[in-house]
């Protein structure tokens, strides 16, 4: 009776663990409300990349799905680990091995002190022979064919839980490289429109050098009429000069993230690669939900649960490494003298039996693998709990940033409208001597520089959104 109590008793404590995110303490402390609210844009339709109604981000997602090295890799990675798990999974059934084998064996008699005489008289050709009118030998021929099974059998559950163990890490594996995959994507995006924000700087900055070169020009008209004075000549020469070199620094920055673009798509960078003149103003619809519903929706929360769970199987699996294995061994085939013969039934030849080998003295090495199993799980746990909090902050943090966002647009949006208004304005006073020619150059300036502030506000408001969507994991 006590054996069997005992034997309960190290079944049960070698069971693996059961572990949800409803384990984990933060998870208890998770609001049922999100703190800032999303914004809504349910008038958006279609997958996240349509969205955008940019038919040149769609042609650069085509590309970058085919032509990617990267996501190539990934791809290569996941069907690495596929290959890893049917590994593990091949230790669940028998193992069958099958073999051919064939000897002769040509043994020396003399040393033994046997003659002919041992023999009978005249010796048989096929196994003694006489060399050099002396030497007797003895010579035979053996040939097989065998089939051999080996299978453990799972009374601890050590072989359920490697298993399970490596289910889990592939699960890890497989929400990695989905995520990085999803993740690539959303940086392509971002470097997309970085693109496309940087092409409309440098038209800006055209814009702005043709503006400022067609003041200077007037002042340089009026200066030879001797009407402006040298100081308004020098200072709108002096503008002209900024703007140009303003100019060809927005250009530099085009053509290297066109470059960078090119060469995501698996292109050679040539600089040349054509992206859409305006920035995207429709965006993705995310329903946000409830917080606790991202534990279901971001692949890493996923990965490190998966890998919780493998460790928990590990840790069983290093308990039931101290108990005795059952092997169950069985052998099947023929052996004859004759080759011909190994496919006779009458000379076949069969085995089978039970090992069980229990570990003595294993230098430590089992209770050092229990230790590391059980620190392992411990790194598990903290490692999701860590997973989820970033989870949580990055969509807090992304969804106050669309409220910010929105504001610093509308600020931006009405400077560049007054900012407009007064150069008009100070053009005309200029033309009408009311104002000096230092007014007019800083009512321009202020209008240029808030144009810009509205293309990276607008820039902004799309990388905010592509990081909600990556924090949610998806627009579903």
């Amino acid at each position: 009776m006590k054996f069997y109590a005992i034997t309960l008793s190290v079944l049960f404590y070698s069971c693996a663990e059961k572990f949800t995110t409803s384990d984990i303490p933060i998870v208890d402390s998770v609001p049922p409300s999100w703190n800032a609210p999303l914004i809504d844009s349910s008038n958006v339709i279609g997958k996240w990349w349509d969205a955008f109604d940019d038919s040149s981000f769609i042609k650069v997602l085509a590309e970058f799905n085919e032509n990617n090295p990267d996501l190539k890799t990934l791809a290569s990675r996941l069907k690495i680990a596929k290959q890893v798990l049917k590994i593990n999974k091949a230790i669940r059934v028998p193992s069958f091995n099958v073999g051919i084998n064939g000897s002769s064996r040509k043994q020396n008699l003399s040393a033994f002190g046997l003659s002919d005489d041992f023999f009978g008289g005249e010796p048989d050709s096929s196994q003694s022979s006489n060399i050099g009118g002396g030497v007797n030998s003895f010579s035979s021929s053996n040939f097989g064919l065998n089939l051999t099974m080996q299978w453990e059998v799972d009374v601890w559950g050590r072989v359920f839980n490697s298993v399970s163990a490596a289910k889990k890490n592939y699960e890890s594996i497989h929400s990695d490289l989905s995520f990085l995959a999803f993740s690539m994507k959303i940086q392509l995006a971002k470097l997309y429109f970085s693109t496309v924000e940087a092409y409309e700087q440098f038209e800006l900055s055209t814009e702005t050098y043709n503006s400022v070169s067609e003041l200077a020009g007037m002042v340089s008209a009026r200066y030879d009429k001797g009407l402006r004075s040298s100081l308004d000549l020098r200072l709108t020469k002096s503008s002209v000069s900024t703007s140009k070199a303003q100019m060809e620094s927005r250009r530099q920055i085009y053509i290297t993230l066109t470059r960078r673009l090119e060469s995501m798509l698996g292109k050679y960078p040539r600089g040349t690669y054509k992206v859409n003149k305006k920035l995207a103003s429709n965006f993705p619809v995310i329903s946000a939900g409830v917080p606790s519903q991202i534990l279901n929706r971001r692949p890493d929360i996923k990965s490190s649960l998966s890998k919780l769970q493998a460790a928990s199987h590990e840790k069983a699996e290093a308990i039931s490494s101290f108990l005795p294995k059952f092997i169950l061994t069985g052998s099947a085939g023929t052996s004859s003298n004759e080759l011909s013969d190994i496919l006779n039934n009458d000379y076949q030849v069969w085995s089978q039996g039970l090992s069980v080998g229990l570990p003595l003295f294993q230098g430590g090495s089992l209770r050092a693998n229990k230790i590391i199993a059980d620190q392992t799980l411990k790194i598990a746990k903290q490692d999701l709990i860590k997973v989820i909090i970033n989870a949580y902050s990055e969509v807090e943090q992304a969804l106050h940033a669309e409220t910010s966002n929105d504001i610093l647009l509308d600020a931006y949006t009405d400077a560049a409208e007054q900012a407009e208004a007064a150069y008009k304005l100070s053009r005309e006073r200029y033309d009408s001597g009311l104002v000096d020619l230092i007014a007019v150059m800083d009512s321009q300036q202020r209008w240029f520089i808030a144009r810009s502030q509205v293309l990276i506000a607008k820039k902004n408001k799309l990388d905010t959104r592509l990081n909600l969507l990556l924090a949610f994991g998806g627009n579903t």
